[in-house]
This record gives structure tokens, C-alpha cells and sequence, in this order.
């Protein structure tokens, strides 16, 4: 049942494949090793025995067929070269020499085995092979050949090494397969642990990371960012829910006192119609809240990502400076623009949104800021991104609030008396993450300085 629940697990799976590959290549090579030593020392020995059977066919041409009879005598009985056969017959085919006898004539290579020719001389194995040649002599002919037996200790050799190597390779192999596999099992059990921890509502665990950089911890990094931003994601969920109870617990109140008290008082008709007027402002500005929070929650959901298109950030910043110029001088404050980029700013993004994160910015500083002050809004290129900067000469925004006022519905205290939801910048942020972009809130000395980092586009 083990052996099967291992089998089961991936990283067991792999091993036994990588440990299967493994040997099938170690198989393969030693088999080519196998034949190609094989051929070459059967090469060797043919060799040999071309140069044995040339010099003896040399000495018959030389001196004469009869005075070759006692060389091969002497050589057919030497114990030096104990794996050569030797035959040397007349031309009529009636035996003269040699340690062998009966040998058919053939014009090519022989290979015969000992079981199979008649020995003079009984001496080796009787599984010897031998690798014979005739030539024809003048008034006869000679056989001559050698043994195999180097061959086939070379391949007894080989394959007993075959036999220690791979029971070596084997055992190494699966041990250290089986090690990188438990290695392995381990880090895909953190994943499942992780992932465990987080369904049953655990938003603060994270998949540990092995410091190595891999693969599998680059996977580990994108969970611990998809669960970090679930996390966010929640937390803003939640927070949203209590600052709508409390933000809207306010304006619900004052328009339920004001109807019942126009129901309990004797009113006037245009007394009624005030009341009534007044709350539907009241109720409009609700109205608008909430349009403004599920605009937020289309936008963190990545719905707009397919309206995504290449655009100019530049021609962004010409359309913010059509449409707010006048409406900063309406407020008795100023609107500059710089811009330091050669040639066109290219991003990725939704336009209509770009627009709404800059306008949102504008308007705040617009809303916030004194008369006489000074908004300037700049994009810059550093390296392979584009930042745009929005920035104001106002009273600025406390260090301590500065994470706060992207929450939905915060307000600092000095905003409280202004109109607004506390809403625009959690939209700011909300299209920034979107867009990939970085926010970033400073000091202008003096005043508020808005940053947002966008990554360009990889051909622009």
C-alpha cells in the first residue's frame, strides 16, 4: 500500500522515470562500447594474421614449398603463439602441416570453431573460435588463423564491469533520486500546507521559500503574491463594509430625522418640497458612493484589462491640461505641465481610466488646496518606465495618514468639512495596481507630491 501511495506522488514518479533513462543510456553506451572494442580487436587479429600468413607465403615463394613444410611444423607445435591454427596442404589437397586438418577452402574469412575442425594438437577450450584465411601458394596452399579468446576475455571483462557499474548506478542513483525526490515532496507539501491554511481562512500563511531563486520558488513567490493580494483584497472587503455602515449611518440618519419631522410638523408646501429636495441630495450623494465602490470593485476584479491598448501617456497629459487649465484658474490657482521624455510615453492601459486616476488627483488638489496654489503635474522616463508626478504646494497630507487615505471612504479630519465620499483615491489606487503601476504619496516642500511609476512598453 506504501509503494503505492509513493507511486502516486510526482516527485517518486520523476525519480523512477530519470533512475529508468538513466540506465537505458548507460545500456546504450556500454553496448556501443561493447561492439565497437569487439571490432576492433577482431580487426586486430585479422591483421595478425595477414602478416603471419604474408610472411609465410613470402618464405614459400622464396625457397620453395618443400622448405616451408618444417616452418609450419615448428610453428603449428609452438607454445608461443598457442592460439594459431595452422594447414598446409599440396595442390592435389593430401596434407603436409599444421595443427589442423580438413579445413574446407574458401576464398574469404572463416570463422571456425574448435568443436567443428580436427585438431593435431589438442590444446585450449573447446569453445575457441578461430579467424582463418587461405591463400594459394605455388604447389599449394596454406590456412592460417588465430583465436578469438582476447575477444571474448575482453567481453567477459566488460560485462562483469556492466554488472558492478550499473548495480553501483543503480543504488547510487535511486538514492539520490530518492533524496532530490523527498526534497521535492517536501516543498510541494509547503505548497499544500499553504494552500490548506488559506482555504480554511488563514490569510497570513505563505509558502516558505528555499532561498535557491528556482523554479518551484518563483511558483512559491507568485502563490505568496496571489495570497498577499487575497489578503488585501478581503481586508479592504471588510474595511469597506464597516466605513459604509459608519460613513452611511450619518446621511441615512439626517434624512429619516428630516422626513419625520416635516410628517410630524404642520409644513407649507414649499416647506415640503425643501425637505424632500434636500433629501434627495442627500440621497443622490449615497447613490453616487455606492456607484463609486462598485467602480472600484469592477476595476480590483481586472474586468477592464481586455479594453487595454497601447497608448501615449503623453497625449493623456495633453487632454488633463485642455480640460483643467481653466477650471485651475477658476479656483484662482495655477496648472503647469512638464514633460521630459524625447518622444512618445508608451504604456499599456485603459485610457478612460488613466484620465479618471489624473483627474482624480487634480481635483483633490483642486478641492484641498487654498487659492494662489500651484498644481503641477510631470512625466519623466527612467530607464524602461514612465513616471508621472502630481504635485501641489498645499498643506499636504500627514506622514501617519499617508497609507490611510487610499482606504475606501477615509477622510482625514481637516477633510471632513469638504464635500467628497473618501473615495478618490482608493480609485487611484485601484487603476494604478491595475495598470502594473507603482503609487507613491511625498513632500513637496511644501505640499503633497503624487508619484506613479508605470513599465513601458518592451518595443517602445
Amino acid at each position: 500500500m506504501r509503494t503505492l501511495e509513493l507511486l502516486k506522488r510526482t516527485p517518486a514518479r520523476l525519480a523512477a522515470q530519470f533512475t529508468a533513462i538513466f540506465i537505458a543510456t548507460t545500456l546504450i553506451l556500454f553496448a556501443a562500447i561493447f561492439v565497437g572494442t569487439t571490432a576492433r580487436l577482431e580487426t586486430d587479429i585479422r591483421k595478425r594474421v595477414n602478416e603471419t600468413i604474408t610472411a609465410l607465403a613470402n618464405l614459400s615463394s622464396e625457397r620453395g614449398l618443400e622448405q616451408l613444410v618444417p616452418v609450419v611444423v615448428n610453428e603449428s607445435a609452438s607454445m608461443r603463439d598457442s592460439d594459431f591454427v595452422f594447414e598446409l596442404d599440396s595442390d592435389d589437397g593430401s596434407f603436409l602441416a599444421g595443427n589442423v586438418r580438413g579445413v574446407p577452402f574458401a576464398q574469404n574469412w572463416l570463422r571456425l570453431k574448435r568443436s567443428d575442425i580436427f585438431l593435431t594438437i589438442e590444446r585450449g577450450r573447446p569453445d575457441d573460435e578461430f579467424f582463418a584465411i587461405w591463400r594459394t601458394l605455388p604447389k599449394g596452399r596454406l590456412l592460417v588463423g588465430s583465436s578469438n579468446r582476447e575477444v571474448r576475455k575482453m567481453q567477459a571483462f566488460l560485462l562483469e564491469v556492466l554488472g558492478y557499474a550499473v548495480s553501483l548506478i543503480v543504488v547510487l542513483f535511486i538514492a539520490g533520486a530518492t533524496y532530490l525526490a523527498r526534497q521535492a515532496q517536501h516543498r510541494i507539501d509547503d505548497f499544500s500546507t499553504t494552500l490548506d491554511h488559506v482555504s480554511q481562512g488563514d490569510l497570513t500563511a505563505r509558502v516558505p521559500m528555499s532561498g535557491h531563486g528556482d523554479d518551484i520558488d518563483q511558483i512559491g513567490a507568485q502563490i505568496n503574491r496571489t495570497v498577499a493580494k487575497l489578503q488585501r483584497l478581503i481586508a479592504n472587503v471588510n474595511q469597506a463594509s464597516s466605513d459604509i455602515a459608519h460613513d452611511l449611518k450619518t446621511p441615512l440618519g439626517r434624512v429619516r430625522q428630516k422626513l419625520e419631522i416635516t410628517d410630524r410638523a404642520d409644513v407649507t408646501t414649499a416647506e415640503l418640497k425643501s425637505a424632500v429636495d434636500t433629501a434627495m441630495i442627500d440621497l443622490d450623494g449615497i447613490s453616487q458612493t455606492f456607484d463609486a465602490l462598485l467602480r472600484i470593485t469592477q476595476i480590483e476584479a481586472g474586468a477592464r484589462k481586455s479594453r487595454f491598448v497601447d497608448l501615449d501617456l503623453q497625449s493623456v497629459f495633453d487632454d488633463l491640461l485642455d480640460a483643467f487649465q481653466a477650471v485651475a484658474e477658476d479656483a484662482n490657482c495655477t496648472l503647469s505641465c512638464e514633460r521630459r521624455p524625447d518622444g512618445p510615453a508608451h504604456i499599456r492601459g485603459d485610457r478612460e481610466l488613466l484620465m479618471q486616476l489624473f483627474a482624480n488627483l487634480i481635483e483633490n488638489a483642486l478641492r484641498h488646496c487654498p487659492p494662489g496654489t500651484d498644481i503641477a503635474i510631470a512625466l519623466d522616463r527612467i530607464g524602461t518606465t514612465y513616471r508621472a508626478t502630481v504635485s501641489d504646494s498645499g498643506p499636504g497630507i500627514p506622514v501617519s495618514e499617508r497609507e490611510n487615505v487610499f482606504r475606501r471612504l477615509y477622510r482625514i479630519e481637516r477633510a471632513r468639512t469638504t464635500p467628497g465620499s473618501g473615495l478618490g483615491l482608493s480609485l487611484v489606487a485601484a487603476i494604478a495596481e491595475l495598470h502594473d503601476a507603482r503609487i507613491d504619496l511625498g513632500d513637496n516642500n511644501p505640499g503633497l507630491r503624487v508619484e506613479i511609476t508605470f513599465p513601458g512598453l518592451a518595443h517602445a
